[in-house]
């Protein structure tokens, strides 16, 4: 169970047991605010930061890290036959 705000935050710890809610987790996900929770995020999860320049925008329009996102396709590409 989570406790939550007017305002949408969520808190597990210190809460009052009359503020709780049972939800299923389907549910707590759809309430939960995506989109804030990335723009809170300022750096990628290797620690470089999310500056316009050093970020990327995929298609389905997650920001990415430029540094990681060329080091995962490094790691793609197949070596050549000898």
């Amino acid at each position: 169970m989570r406790h939550a705000d007017p305002w949408g935050r969520h808190y597990t710890l210190r809460c009052k047991p009359d503020h709780l809610e049972a939800v299923p987790k389907r549910e707590a996900l759809r309430r939960r605010d995506w989109e804030g929770a990335r723009a809170r995020r300022t750096h990628c999860p290797n620690g470089h930061a999310y500056t316009p320049e050093h970020s990327y925008l995929d298609p389905r329009g997650f920001r990415q890290c430029r540094r990681c996102r060329a080091a995962r396709v490094k790691s793609r590409r197949v070596p050549p036959a000898v």
